[in-house]
Parts: structure tokens; C-alpha cells; sequence
């Protein structure tokens, strides 16, 4: 660990070379020398949004460029396990961006593409090839079974071993063919349990979601020749829900489920049965709401987030009953973290950046409370993941090392595991392999 004092030196030096190179700025010495503490850190946390801008501080192998900012005594310590966008691997990494372990997808003779993957607790792999598949991995990457399902987005595997799954289907609606989304109930060896769908509960949404933003309204705004502006209608985004409804060569999707996560066990479910563990968290990203479906019946027993939320991702129910939100902010052009009270529908805590439209990632994007009360944000789009405590400092960054045009890849989530858990999972796969070595 450095010294304080050299600290500060380094990050003085470092920001007089990039606001002289990149902002031309003229700042006598004397002046600079009058900034306060607490300037230097606002600046610097501005230049390390910058890609490829970074300081750790932690003394960080010099081949390792990933990891950007680290401080060990006020980040979460644990292993990282994320998927890339267009790679054919899962990875597990350590904090300083170190690879642990990797699951390849080379099981057929089709290259798989998997977007999200959730590692089990004997360390198999479930994972989603997007439109195609589901299937399940060994530690050893050897396919234990697949199963052909336009599976998208999203997965949770039950206390019993089974799995529900997002899936999608094409129905013609309104004169146009339109993308609905199912939830899938797979057994724990990959057999059909259970199926819904939610273009067959349409009328139960109208009744329990808030409908301004939903895809008959737009179509009905459009047809009556109304601006999307008149009335209480909501302004329509520039992407998908315009320029999908102006070329009809491109597909209607109308909720986009993308989030699916099973309640955990919490104080809130055992005093309100719409908590109660084991139903359904979903997130409706078209019609900017979250949901909690009940687990047997796929009712929908609670509705959050039109005129709040902007295409959001990832909600998670933490041990207090809170709900942990991913708000995208299609409209507003930068993104945010919400931690919703759900009982009284009030924001608890919110993280943005400084300036916000440092942080923005316009599509996919995941947000995990970790153990010490620190959050890990994943910032999807610029392939981008860091992790603040709770007054919004950063204390770990880092950049996919993965490149596509030379910017960081994608990544669709990443989440912070404990290290018992890996550590347990990397100690046996040692044992196993002393076994085999001494028996050969």
C-alpha cells in the first residue's frame, strides 16, 4: 500500500498531465496548490470515468490492466463471475482481474454464445444461449444436459433444484406480429414442469400495471392521429417503441421481460404475503415497471415504477425487504441505482454519478448489495463494472479486458460470490485432480 502522502502526489501529477493534454486548462502552481482535498478527489473520480483513465490503489500486477481502483480495506473481498458478450466462456476472477477458472461453450458443433450464466452450488453452470437454448455445464465444462428453448434474459434456480426461465414466442396482435414473453418451470434435469404466458394474461395486466406506456396505448395514440405527448400519454423513447411501431420489417416486443429472481427469505415476507419467499421479482423493461408474481399462480400481487422508472433491469429484494433497482434513464440520458422501500413505495437510497451523464449505460446494466453494504454496478453497455460504498465513493473498478472496436465488451451482469463458496469449489477441483494424478 502507498504511502498517503505519495499518494496524493501521484494523483496530483497525474491530473495536472491530463488537464494540460486533454482540457488545456491554465492553472498556475500556486493555485493548484490552494485546491483542497476533497477537489482533487471530485476530479479524479471524473477522469477514472474516462475508459482506459485509472489509478489503483493497491500495489496491482503490472500485466494486470483491468483492474483500475482498489482499496482493499473498504471494498467487499470475493470472486467475480461475469459472461462477455459475443465470447464462447463464463469467468471467474479474482479482485485484482486475475482468471480463476473459466467454463467453455464448445460442447457442439454450434458456437454458443452465452449472454448470462449462474454458477450452482456444486460448481456446474446453467447458462442461456440467447433464442436457442438453456443447458447445464460440469466444473470441467462437459455438458451434463441442453435443452432447445428461445430462452432470453434471464434464469432462477429454486430451493428444490429447479429452474424457471424467461422464454418468448411471436403472436400476431392488433394486425402485427408481436413478441411475448413466457416464464418456463424446468425440472432440475431439464424437463417442462410448468409454462406461462404473458400475452394470455393481458387483460390481468391492464388491470394490475399501470398502462400508459403499453403498446395498445401507443398503437391507439398513432392510430387516433394524437401526439404521444397529449394528455397523460408518456413521451415514447427514440428506440425501440417508436422505430419498431414506424418499420414494420422489425418486431413488436411488448412488455421485454428481463429480469426473473426468486424472493429470498425476509422479515417484509413473513408480515406480507406479496413478498413472501419463493414468488416471482420480474422486470417489465417496455412498460418501465417491476413486479412480484405469485410463484403457483403467476398472479400479479405488486406493481412498481411507471413515472419513476426508465427501462429498467435487474431488480433484487435485499435482507430488508428493499428492493435494489438498475434504472436505466432512456429519457433522462443517464443512469441511476434505487433502493425502493416497496411497503411505502419511497426511494430509501440512490446512487447517480458526478456529473450523472458519467454514468449511463442506455441498455441491460445489473446492481448487487454486497455483504459490507457496498453496491457493485454493472455498467453494461460501456463494459464497465465498479463498486461504491454507501456514500456513492468509488473502491473497485475495472474495465473487460475483452475488446470489440477497441472499447470494452459488453457484459450482461456480473456478481460478487463469496469466497467460502469459490474457495470450497477450488479446493475440491485441486483434490480431484491430485486423485487422478496419483492414480495414473
Amino acid at each position: 500500500m502507498k504511502a498517503p502522502g505519495s499518494q496524493y502526489g501521484f494523483v496530483i501529477s497525474l491530473l495536472f498531465g491530463l488537464m494540460l493534454l486533454f482540457v488545456s486548462t491554465d492553472v498556475s502552481a500556486q493555485q493548484a496548490d490552494s485546491l483542497q482535498t476533497r477537489d482533487w478527489e471530485r476530479q479524479l473520480e471524473r477522469l477514472l470515468a474516462v475508459p482506459y483513465v485509472g489509478l489503483s490503489e493497491t500495489e496491482v500486477d503490472e500485466r494486470d490492466t483491468s483492474v483500475t481502483r482498489y482499496r482493499e480495506d473498504k471494498s467487499y473481498y470475493g470472486y467475480n463471475f461475469y459472461c462477455t458478450r459475443g465470447s464462447s466462456k463464463a469467468t471467474l476472477m479474482d479482485m485484482n482481474g486475475h482468471v480463476v477458472h473459466q467454463w467453455c461453450f464448445d460442447f457442439d458443433e454450434e458456437k454458443c454464445h452465452c449472454k448470462l450464466a449462474i454458477l450452482l452450488d456444486k460448481g456446474d453452470l446453467f447458462g442461456i444461449s440467447n433464442n436457442k437454448k438453456v443447458f447445464l455445464l460440469n466444473w470441467d465444462s462437459e455438458l451434463i444436459w441442453e435443452k432447445q428453448l428461445r430462452a432470453h434474459h434471464d434464469m432462477s434456480q429454486a430451493s428444490d433444484g429447479s429452474f424457471f426461465v424467461l422464454t418468448r414466442e411471436m403472436k400476431e396482435h392488433r394486425g402485427s406480429k408481436v413478441i411475448f414473453d413466457n416464464i418456463i418451470h424446468l425440472s432440475p434435469d431439464g424437463e417442462v414442469l410448468d409454462q406461462w404466458s404473458s400475452y394470455d394474461h393481458l387483460e390481468e395486466f391492464g388491470e394490475k400495471l399501470d398502462t400508459r406506456s403499453f403498446l395498445d396505448v401507443i398503437l391507439d395514440s398513432i392510430d387516433a392521429g394524437q401526439s404521444q405527448e397529449d394528455g397523460d400519454k408518456k413521451p415514447i423513447s427514440k428506440d425501440i417503441k417508436s422505430v419498431r411501431i414506424d418499420n414494420p420489417l422489425r418486431d413488436l416486443d411488448y412488455f421485454h421481460m428481463n429480469t426473473m429472481h426468486l424472493l429470498p427469505a425476509t422479515e417484509l415476507g413473513e408480515r406480507d404475503s406479496r413478498f413472501r419467499e419463493g414468488n416471482l421479482l420480474v422486470c417489465f423493461r417496455n412498460v418501465n415497471q417491476i413486479a412480484v408474481l405469485e410463484r403457483d399462480t403467476y398472479r400479479v400481487l405488486w406493481a412498481w415504477g411507471e413515472g419513476e422508472l426508465q427501462w429498467p433491469h435487474d431488480p433484487t429484494m435485499l435482507d430488508n425487504g428493499h428492493i435494489l433497482i438498475f434504472d436505466n434513464g432512456i429519457e433522462r440520458q443517464y443512469s441511476r441505482i434505487l433502493e425502493l422501500d416497496p411497503e411505502t413505495e419511497t426511494i430509501a437510497w440512490e446512487y447517480t454519478d458526478k456529473p450523472p451523464e458519467n454514468f449511463y449505460s442506455p441498455k441491460q446494466g445489473s446492481a448487487q448489495r454486497l455483504p459490507n453494504g457496498n453496491t457493485l454496478i454493472c455498467a453494461s453497455g460501456n463494459g464497465r463494472v465498479f463498486e461504491v460504498d454507501p456514500t456513492g465513493r468509488k473502491v473497485w473498478v475495472w474495465s473487460n479486458p475483452d475488446t470489440h472496436r477497441n472499447h470494452p465488451e459488453i457484459i450482461f451482469r456480473m456478481r460478487r460470490l463469496p469466497p467460502a463458496f469459490v474457495d470450497r469449489l477450488l479446493d475440491k477441483a485441486e483434490d480431484l485432480k491430485h486423485s487422478i494424478n496419483e492414480q495414473r
